[in-house]
């Protein structure tokens, strides 16, 4: 696949990006780089995590516990011959902030809830 310097991976062992380049077998894709191959996963098992630092960012179902922290990344759009394999790149319902806000309104409803000695 063309344009493997806008694909990283990072796997759930260390914190280094990879530059990887990406080979797709059916419904299955495994990382190359150098001489290192990954396993094979599959693409039904990505979810759509986000946009960070100007990456698309997909991680792995959170059923699979053994690797929490394993992240593939598009920096900038996906290449258009993934598109159709990949989940579909919408923003999760609740991001950061609006954890921030329903956190602050908890605290909110417990303070002035509770009587005050």
């Amino acid at each position: 696949m063309s344009n493997n310097q806008s694909i990283w991976h990072r796997d759930a062992k260390g914190a280094r990006k990879r530059t990887v380049r990406i080979e797709t077998i059916g419904k299955t894709f495994l990382f190359f780089e150098n001489q290192w191959r990954s396993e094979a996963y599959y693409f039904g098992d990505l979810v759509y995590r986000g946009m960070s630092a100007g990456s698309h960012i997909f991680g792995l179902e959170d059923g699979i516990k053994e690797r929490p922290h394993w992240e593939l990344g598009f920096h900038g759009d996906p290449p258009t011959e993934l598109m159709a394999a990949l989940p579909k790149m919408k923003q999760p319902m609740l991001s950061g902030i609006g954890m921030l806000i329903i956190a602050f309104l908890c605290l909110g409803i417990v303070y002035f809830g509770s009587p005050h000695v």
